[in-house]
C-alpha cells in the first residue's frame, strides 16, 4: 500500500533537479497538496536516496550533472524494486523523440517546463492510483501463493499423519490391550497400568484423527464441498451443543453444474471460510443457533453464515486479533469475489461471501 491516502496527499515524493529554483517550485506545490517531499540535485544522489528508503513517486529532470535523467531511468528499470516506482519526467525539452525515449525507458508520464500545477497534480494522482492498484494486485497474488502453499502443506501433513502416526497409535493401542488382557488373567499388578496406557493411546489416536480432519478433511477431497461442510457442521453440533441449520439451495447443483465439482480453489476457500466463521462463533459469539446457507447460481456461488450470538461493532477498526476475518476476506477477494460482514452488538453476526464461477 502507499504510505498515505492516495487522494488525500501525504505520499512521499522525490524531486530530482539540478536547478535550485525548480526544486523549490516543485516542492512547494507538492507540499501545499499535503505530500512529503525530498529533493536531490542530480541522478546519482537520487538513486542513493531511492535505495535507502521508499518513495511513492519521482519527479525527474533529464539534463543534470554527474548522472542525467536517462541514466536514472535505466538504473531504476534494472532494479526489481525501483522499477515499480512511478517516474514523471519534468523537462524543458518538448521534443517528441525525448518524450518517446523516456516512456520507452519506463517513465510513467512526461511534463514540460514551466509546469502547470493543476496538470502536475492530476498526473501525480493518476500515477499514485496506478501504483496503489499494482501494489494491491501484488499483495493479492502473494496471498494467493501463500494460501496455495499452506493448503499443499496441510495436505502433506494430513497424509503423513494418516499413513504414519495414526496407524502406529492404533496398532499400539491394540497391542497394549492384548497384553493387558493376558496380565489381567494372570492377576499381574501391571494390568491396570497397561489399561491406562491403552486408554491414553486411544485418546491420542482420536486427537490425531481430529487433527487430520482439521488439516484437510477427506470428505472435501473425495466427495466435494457439500458433504464436507455437512460433516464439519455435524461434528461442531455434537461437540459444542450448537443448533445448526445447513441449507443447500438446489442440492444437485450446489457441488457443481449437473453434479460436477466446483473448482478446487473455490471449494477450498468456501470450506475454510465455514471453518473459520464457525470457529469464531464457538469461541466468541456465545450463540445458540447458527445457520449456514449455500446457494449455487449459473455464474456464482454464495455462502451465508448467520448466528444469534452477542455480535460486535463491525464499524470499529479491526485489530490484529481479527486475523480470521481478514483471512476470510482475502480468500474471497483473491478469487474475484465479494465479502461482507454485518454485525451489531446483541444482534448476532452475518458473514456473506460470493464467488464467481
Amino acid at each position: 500500500m502507499l504510505n498515505p491516502e492516495v487522494n488525500g496527499g501525504g505520499s512521499r515524493i522525490l524531486v530530482v533537479d539540478d536547478e535550485w529554483l525548480n526544486r523549490v517550485l516543485l516542492s512547494t506545490s507538492l507540499q501545499e497538496a499535503g505530500h512529503v517531499v525530498e529533493t536531490a540535485e542530480d541522478g546519482q544522489q537520487a538513486l542513493e536516496m531511492l535505495r535507502a528508503r521508499p518513495f511513492d513517486a519521482v519527479l525527474l529532470d533529464l539534463i543534470m550533472p554527474r548522472m542525467d535523467g536517462y541514466r536514472v531511468l535505466a538504473e531504476m528499470k534494472q532494479d526489481a524494486v525501483l522499477r515499480r516506482v512511478p517516474v514523471i519526467v519534468v523537462s524543458s525539452s518538448d521534443e517528441v523523440d525525448s518524450i518517446v525515449r523516456c516512456i520507452e525507458m519506463g517513465a510513467t508520464d512526461y511534463l514540460t517546463k514551466p509546469f502547470d500545477p493543476v496538470l502536475l497534480h492530476a498526473r501525480i494522482r493518476a500515477s499514485l492510483v496506478s501504483l496503489q492498484q499494482e501494489r494491491v494486485a501484488l499483495l493479492h497474488d502473494r496471498f494467493a501463493k501463500v494460501t496455495a502453499a499452506q493448503e499443499e502443506e496441510r495436505q502433506r501433513m494430513a497424509r503423513e499423519l494418516h499413513d504414519g502416526l495414526g496407524p502406529a497409535l492404533a496398532s499400539l493401542n491394540i497391542r497394549l490391550l492384548t497384553v493387558h488382557k493376558q496380565l489381567q488373567r494372570d492377576g499381574h499388578p501391571a494390568a491396570n497400568e497397561l489399561a491406562e496406557l491403552a486408554a491414553q493411546a486411544q485418546a491420542s489416536a482420536r486427537d490425531i484423527r481430529r487433527l487430520i480432519y482439521d488439516l484437510r478433511p477427506v470428505a472435501l477431497d473425495e466427495l466435494g464441498l457439500v458433504p464436507a461442510v455437512r460433516e464439519h457442521l455435524e461434528c461442531c453440533e455434537q461437540e459444542h451443543g450448537l443448533i445448526i441449520r445447513f441449507t443447500v439451495n438446489d442440492p444437485a447443483e450446489a457441488t457443481g453444474l449437473r453434479g460436477e465439482r466446483l473448482a478446487a480453489p473455490v471449494e477450498t476457500a468456501l470450506f475454510r471460510i465455514v471453518q473459520e466463521a464457525v470457529n469464531n462463533v464457538i469461541r466468541h459469539a456465545e450463540a445458540r443457533h447458527l445457520s449456514v446457507t449455500l446457494t449455487r447460481n449459473a455464474d456464482r456461488v454464495q455462502l451465508c453464515i448467520a448466528d444469534d450470538g452477542q455480535g460486535f461493532d463491525a464499524q470499529l477498526p479491526r485489530s490484529v486479533t481479527h486475523i480470521g476475518l481478514w483471512s476470510m476476506a482475502q480468500r474471497v477477494e483473491q478469487l474475484g469475489g465479494q465479502f461482507e460482514l454485518h454485525s451489531v452488538p446483541g444482534q448476532g453476526t452475518i458473514v456473506n461471501a460470493v464467488l464467481p464461477l
